[in-house]
């Protein structure tokens, strides 16, 4: 594959860091980041031939569709629920929709002081709304929050949120969790009306529609 990351030349230059702010040489910060693909790079690696396939990977690698992550929260964390649903559609050989991003906080930690352009705020939590096709007219969606907190200890103090009860604000951002679509609609601002009603979360009672994810298999959808 060709991982040569470049920017987006449709946005301006001061709304997406380059490679410095990712290199471990240019700062001293306590914790290190590494670009965290949004879109994976695998789930547009399809097309009509091999050369629409390859040219739809590449466009995964621009810095607009990276965010900080953790290695190893990128690896485990995000990375294992990516691997689960990217694997039940497979395995069904149903189709898929993802959508996906950071959540933004008035009080994220900053990152990158000694750093070209930083510091910068770093997005604590990432979202994930699943859309999977169950049958030939039945869809259903899963909407999920995995928090890399505990990663990024050196960089934030405890502050406190609120929404997504009954769970605490801590467990909130160090747990993986199962939610509403509409909790991650209230989290971001964007409307997911189309696929509110088909939440798997969303037909529970409101003290189960959101729940602690232990392992994938607590996942549902």
């Amino acid at each position: 594959r060709k991982d040569t990351w470049r920017r987006d030349a449709r946005i301006a230059d001061e709304y997406q860091p380059n490679g410095d702010f990712y290199e471990k040489a240019k700062g001293t910060d306590a914790v290190q980041f590494s670009r965290g693909h949004q879109v994976r790079l695998l789930d547009p690696c399809w097309g009509a031939d091999t050369e629409e396939a390859a040219r739809n990977a590449a466009e995964t690698f621009h810095y607009t569709n990276a965010a900080p992550q953790v290695q190893g929260y990128n690896d485990i964390d995000w990375g294992n629920l990516e691997d689960y649903l990217l694997d039940r559609a497979q395995v069904t050989r149903r189709k898929l929709t993802i959508f996906t991003g950071p959540i933004y906080r008035a009080n994220d930690p900053f990152y990158g002081h000694g750093r070209v352009g930083g510091p910068w705020r770093i997005p604590l939590s990432f979202w994930k709304i699943a859309v999977l096709q169950k049958a030939d007219a039945r869809w259903a969606a899963a909407a999920f929050i995995v928090g890399q907190t505990q990663y990024v200890q050196a960089l934030y103090e405890a502050k406190v949120f609120s929404g997504l009860k009954p769970y605490t604000a801590d467990e909130m951002r160090t747990r993986h969790i199962q939610t509403t679509v509409a909790a991650i609609e209230a989290e971001t601002g964007l409307d997911f009306s189309a696929v509110r009603a088909i939440d798997v979360q969303g037909t529970l009672e409101s003290t189960r529609q959101t729940q602690w994810i232990r392992d994938l298999g607590d996942v549902r959808i």
